[in-house]
Formats: C-alpha cells, sequence, structure tokens
C-alpha cells in the first residue's frame, strides 16, 4: 500500500511539470488562455502515457454513450494517451473576455426506416469539454445549427436553423483526463424549435455548443478532438465529415471562419445530437 502511494505520488509530481503555469496559479491574473491545450503543454503524451492509473477512470460500454440518448449522432471518443489528443478553445467566457466557437459538421443520411424518408428531431446538443479546474462551474451553454458554414466566411454569412442558450445543461463525467489536468465532462443543452433536419447528400450541417462562464469564476475549457482519427472509437451514426470543422474568435486572432486542423489536429471532434427519427 505504501509503494503504490508513493508511486502515485512520483507520478502526480511528474504531472505537476507537464502544465507551465496550472499548477501553481489558479486565478485568471496568472492565466493567459491559448486556443489550444497543445500549446500549453511542455511535453506530449506518447503511445502508452497517461493510460495508468488515469485510464483505469475511462467508463466502459456501448456504442451509443450513455450521455447521447437517444442518440443521432456522436463523433468518437477522444484519447488522453494519444499523441494527438488535444483540445480548442469552446467557450464563452466573461471572465477572460475571450470567445470561442467550433463549428463542427454532420450529416443526415437516409435509412430504411420511415420508408426511406426519415428526418431528425434533434432534442439535444453536446460535446466533450476539457476542463480545468474541475468540477466545472457553468453559467450555461449555447448552442446551434446552421448550414453555410465555409473557410473565410463568418457567423453573419451562415443560415441559423435554430440556436439558443440553455442556462441548466446537462453535465457528465466522461471519466478521461487529459493531461494530468483537464477532466473531460460531457455537456448538452436541451434543444428546442429545431425544424426537422432532411436526409441530404449535398448538404452538410454544422452544430456550435461552446460553454459560457464567467462571473469571476476562473475556468478553461476546451473540447476534445478525436485523437485517432481517421478511427473513431464509439462513434454512433452517420460518420462526422473529416476535416471540415471550422474555428471562429476574434479574440485569438480569428475574426474568420478558419479551418481547426489548421490549428493543430483537428480534423474531427468529440460531439453529439440527441434527438428521434420522425416523418
Amino acid at each position: 500500500m505504501v509503494k503504490k502511494t508513493l508511486c502515485s505520488a512520483a507520478l502526480l509530481a511528474v504531472l505537476m511539470l507537464l502544465f507551465a503555469g496550472l499548477a501553481s496559479a489558479q486565478d485568471r491574473s496568472q492565466i493567459k488562455p491559448t486556443a489550444t491545450v497543445g500549446e500549453m503543454v511542455l511535453v506530449r503524451p506518447s503511445p502508452g502515457m497517461l493510460k495508468s492509473p488515469f485510464r483505469l477512470l475511462q467508463k466502459s460500454g456501448p456504442l451509443q454513450p450513455a450521455y447521447c440518448s437517444p442518440c443521432l449522432f456522436y463523433g468518437g471518443d477522444g484519447d488522453p494517451s494519444s499523441p494527438n489528443a488535444n483540445g480548442l478553445w469552446d467557450n464563452n467566457s466573461a471572465d477572460f473576455g475571450i470567445s470561442g466557437v467550433i463549428y463542427t459538421p454532420f450529416k443526415v443520411e437516409k435509412t430504411t426506416k420511415c420508408g426511406g424518408a426519415c428526418k431528425w428531431a434533434v432534442t439535444g446538443i453536446g460535446g466533450n469539454i476539457e476542463m480545468f479546474p474541475s468540477p466545472p462551474s457553468l453559467l450555461g451553454q449555447d448552442w446551434s445549427i446552421v448550414t453555410g458554414v465555409a473557410d473565410g466566411g463568418t457567423p453573419s454569412s451562415t443560415t441559423v436553423l435554430c440556436s439558443g442558450t440553455d442556462s441548466a445543461p446537462v453535465m457528465t463525467d466522461t471519466g478521461r483526463l487529459f493531461f494530468g489536468f483537464f477532466e473531460e465532462w460531457n455537456v448538452a443543452a436541451h434543444v428546442s424549435g429545431c425544424p426537422a433536419l432532411k436526409p441530404s447528400k449535398k448538404t452538410t450541417y454544422y452544430q456550435t455548443n461552446p460553454v459560457d462562464t464567467g462571473n469571476g469564476v476562473f475556468q478553461l475549457a476546451y473540447e476534445s478532438n478525436v485523437s485517432d482519427w481517421p478511427t473513431a472509437p464509439n462513434a454512433f451514426g452517420p460518420p462526422e465529415p473529416g476535416v471540415l470543422s471550422f474555428f471562429y474568435s476574434p479574440a485569438f486572432g480569428f475574426a474568420t471562419f478558419t479551418n481547426a486542423n489548421t490549428l493543430g489536429f483537428f480534423p474531427a471532434f468529440s460531439t453529439d445530437l440527441e434527438g428521434n427519427l420522425t416523418k
């Protein structure tokens, strides 16, 4: 027991060296947020790193995650042990005065149900967010479904199908810990007023799900990438279109839609849509 405790303490000491500033800073004045988690990390994971003991925290389950039910789409899990593990700022932070939004794509495909004419009735929009400190303190979560996202565009150039803010989104600890500090939570907003989404080969829909933080509370929040892409562990529903996510954040210098994959390894994100099939 003593040996195990000493090993855990030694591992924690090593992990404390992985981050610049986070180990000692607990307030906004000592932290300068970066667009990606990777920009803060001094040492990147190598295959197998952080699998023990933190990998033991990861929950196993069916293809449809418990936090996406009933599930229409899930982009897949992130992997803390992957050298490609990363997160991109997805946070409207009043405390830092920094807003950043990720636009992640999804497709609605035809099925054999409903006579091949099923539409998607979306009731929830969520994403897996790496947050520090944890448990997180959120004011809410903004959400939207849009079309017309393209490189060089802006939110005003999109067609908004529905949008809103949930002041009490559902938060579920996924059991994954990134870089020893960032605990991953699925944050899912309740959605209403969205039109039923039709299957289409031509139309690519985009969802947004940034969390809202502030009121003087120190909170960093980054959406997890699917670090094993093109494999997407536990993905559900139509595959997430690869290398088609966009980032918008004038505060970070991205005043137009910028392909997220140019900021690091961000070909896909760990997002989800809840809902039902309808005619």
